[in-house]
């Protein structure tokens, strides 16, 4: 199977872009990627899809936007290995979950995230500049005082949400640790959907051994604080142990 004309549009940094790397990683692809930075993404994204979100998928012509939109679109075009469950009662499962974790979930562990630790431009720079060039880097780290405005507009970041966040954040790492006690895994006995959606949203508590999402080193003081947060929650092990095994 060619990959000319595909491609993933994605933050280098993002849970939900990690999301779909996973699935296309999971079915064996490896696909190029185009990182854009946040804040001046809008504009280049808005000339593939309607909306200014990542991550979109490239595929022969075609835009797929949103990491669920990605999966369903991966499933079809390469249904194995399955992300979908072959039982149907399980799949609709699964798909529940999923949409749980995109709709609920993932937005408030961001939310979450950045607003304990967006105050650090250096090292936001770095998580979603690097890579590119060192001027790059510099700038964008330059002109954050004026993108954390459109980052807080576009990501509803306002402290007086800061508590229901962080509620939220820790009510999907209680989830994950109680649901996969009986098989390891959400739904069923074997990785599915459910897994990697909850996974990769979940990612930026648990700092993964992965080079996609693990955080460079050394980590700011606001970030070293927010992964001592969550270190110890049987919802991180469970993740880490889902990167282990699967991602």
């Amino acid at each position: 199977m060619s990959d000319a004309g595909r491609c993933l549009h994605q933050f280098r940094f993002s849970n939900f872009n990690e999301k779909a790397r996973w699935a296309l990683a999971f079915k064996g692809l490896d696909l190029p990627r185009k990182d854009y930075l946040p804040g001046p993404h809008g504009g280049q994204i808005k000339k593939l899809c309607p909306e200014s979100f990542t991550p979109v998928l490239e595929w022969d012509g075609e835009h797929i936007q949103g990491s669920a939109g990605v999966i369903d679109h991966l499933e079809r075009v390469q249904p194995d290995p399955a992300l979908y469950p072959r039982d149907p009662a399980e799949k609709e499962e699964a798909l529940r979950i999923q949409a749980q974790f995109d709709e609920k979930v993932g937005p408030e562990v961001r939310r979450a995230l950045f607003l304990d630790t967006m105050s650090d431009a250096g090292y936001m720079a770095n998580l979603f500049a690097g890579g590119k060039p060192w001027l790059v880097r510099k700038s964008y780290g330059a002109m954050l005082p004026l993108v954390r405005p459109l980052m807080r507009s576009a990501m509803n970041l306002t402290l007086d949400k800061q508590s229901a966040a962080l509620k939220a954040t820790e009510e999907g790492l209680d989830f994950v640790a109680e649901r996969s006690k009986a098989t390891g895994y959400l739904v069923g006995s074997q990785f599915s959907v459910a897994d990697l959606a909850a996974a990769a949203l979940l990612s930026i508590t648990a700092n993964p051994d992965h080079a996609d999402m693990k955080r460079p080193e050394p980590m700011s003081k606001t970030t070293r604080a927010w992964m001592e947060r969550w270190k110890d929650h049987p919802g991180a092990r469970w993740i880490n142990d889902m990167y282990a095994k699967h991602r």
